[in-house]
């Protein structure tokens, strides 16, 4: 037995129900070799191997994020001239994009991110931004990245008039004379003006992917799951193709396929599973439906005092189902973006009519809901009896609950239903869905163990019965999430056999009040029996 590390003095929490603590791990070949007393371990101990004292610290599994948008992450880090993130009146709207035009006004186009017209007294228009700049092209994500906001500049660009139909699955805001506000929804109509913006050269891109994979490393995170938006989505396999051959991808990334693409990967012979350890294919990802704060999410009854308001259903159940269908025979499962109690009872009706995979079919992953923002009561049991992994966001929960009370009423009891989906044998997969939320998986914890935002409101929690236990959401960050990409015999838990992927935090989140764990640092992140980052405390 080849024994490369042995960390020790450490409170393991190993997330394996036959030996849930421990105190050292024995590492080898990028496998953990065995867990459990220093005394026993350090007998497997060779003359070169490596000792870590983790001087009493809390140890888990390397965490995994199973729902992330890596690539507009690592675009929003660098390519954000406009931070329109918590700004609360269109004065302050107009200040920073003057700001911004007066600084790159010679750039062929300005992005910005993160408004939330939620309280403004001034909506979105197409004036209020040619006032600004008329001449070069804007275009603004909504925090949600459902919605975009540009100015003329850009639709002359993109060819958009007011007698331009909306796509299938989009729509072109409009005012009461039909004529276009500059707000598009959803990546149909989206696409029509994006697919006009250059894009950055692959060098530039590959440095920003290793910086952002450097920082994910320090808060932790050991895997992504990739989920797929559409036009990035080859540009993206292949800067991730490219660390991993030069050895440089400290990530392991399970990457879906986004549903325009599933033609193309199979005539390459692109199936589940397929890449390495590093980085693999997994399931394909669809959209049921839009988000939220753009009200664009599929309800079974209308939003909060907009009796005409259901949202939008982004592809049709048929639609759906052909596609499902087509992704079976090519030995893939799909992963579903459903925001709406509609949506996610949709999904579910077509997830249930595609027949399992074959025994054979050993890559076979599970079909995965993303979001499950709200369920009907009814449904909740129809996840785990079909075998749905719910791929959810905790970290949500801090900047939506005052918005799921004001559009959803009292159906927001029903949002973010983590205790319920686990009541009821859901295997939940915990992610952060950045760079639509924080990237730090502590919030993510925090929020799911405390439902409060970042002020600690509300008090006692936001629907406290739906709280879960510190274990239950680490569970969610590691097995939960492994499940959901079916490598759970290789990861979510730190257990002989496994990747010797873990982390060494700076304080006990199981000991400690739950108002802290926001302030938990990562002193070590260990990946492959490798330290890829170390605290310089």
């Amino acid at each position: 037995m080849n024994v490369d590390m042995i960390l020790w003095n450490g409170q393991i929490f190993t997330v394996d129900p036959s030996l849930p603590w421990a105190e050292a791990i024995a590492c080898g070949n990028g496998r953990i070799m065995a867990v459990g007393k220093f005394e026993e371990l350090k007998m497997l101990a060779g003359p070169d191997t490596k000792f870590i004292n983790a001087n009493g610290r809390l140890v888990l599994p390397g965490l995994i994020d199973a729902h992330i948008h890596f690539l507009w992450y690592v675009l929003r880090q660098h390519n954000n001239q406009i931070d329109l993130y918590e700004v609360s009146d269109v004065d302050e709207i107009r200040q920073r994009i003057g700001q911004a035009v007066q600084h790159y006004g010679k750039q062929q186009w300005l992005h910005g991110w993160g408004w939330d017209e939620t309280h403004w007294k001034e909506k979105p228009s197409l004036n209020l931004l040619d006032d600004i700049s008329p001449h070069t092209p804007l275009i603004l994500h909504r925090a949600d990245l459902h919605t975009v906001w540009v100015n003329t500049a850009a639709l002359k660009i993109a060819g958009i008039t007011n007698d331009t139909p909306d796509p299938d699955g989009g729509r072109f805001g409009r005012d009461k004379m039909g004529r276009l506000t500059g707000v598009l929804h959803e990546w149909a109509a989206i696409e029509k003006v994006e697919q006009h913006i250059p894009g950055y050269d692959a060098q530039t891109l590959q440095d920003w992917l290793k910086d952002a994979i450097a920082n994910a490393n320090k808060l932790g995170l050991t895997s992504i799951h990739d989920i797929r938006l559409q036009r990035e989505g080859p540009q993206s396999l292949r800067l991730f193709n490219d660390l991993n051959q030069q050895g440089e991808l400290n990530l392991r990334t399970h990457m879906n396929v986004a549903a325009e693409f599933l033609k193309e990967a199979v005539e390459l012979g692109i199936s589940p599973g397929f890449g390495d350890e590093r980085l693999w294919i997994g399931q394909v990802k669809v959209f049921a439906d839009g988000s939220m704060g753009g009200k664009t999410a599929h309800m079974l009854e209308s939003f909060e005092n907009e009796s005409d308001k259901f949202g939008i259903p982004v592809t049709s159940p048929e639609s759906m189902l052909e596609l499902g269908m087509i992704a079976r025979r090519a030995g893939f499962s799909l992963s579903v973006h459903a925001i709406g109690d509609r949506a996610v009872r949709t999904v579910i009706d077509v997830l249930n009519e595609i027949p399992p995979h074959e025994a054979s079919n050993v890559a076979a992953l599970p079909h995965r809901i993303e979001h499950v923002q709200l369920i009907h009561p009814d449904d909740l049991p129809r996840l785990s009896q079909n075998n749905i992994i719910a791929s959810v966001q905790p970290v949500h929960i801090m900047s939506d609950w005052k918005t799921a009370d004001r559009v959803w009423g009292s159906r927001a009891r029903h949002a973010y239903a983590f205790r319920s989906m686990l009541n009821h044998h859901t295997v939940l997969a915990f992610g952060s869905d950045a760079p639509f939320a924080a990237l730090n998986p502590m919030l993510g914890i925090y929020a799911a163990v405390t439902r409060c935002d970042d002020r600690r409101e509300p008090e006692g929690g936001w629907v406290p019965e739906e709280k879960l236990s510190v274990e239950e959401t680490i569970h969610g960050y590691t097995m939960g999430a492994a499940c959901a990409s079916g490598k759970q015999s290789l990861q979510g838990s730190i257990s002989p056999g496994k990747w010797a992927d873990f982390i060494v935090l700076d304080r006990n989140i199981f000991e400690i009040d739950p108002m802290e764990i926001p302030e938990t640092k990562v002193l070590m992140t260990v990946l492959d029996g490798q330290v890829v980052f170390e605290s310089a405390v």
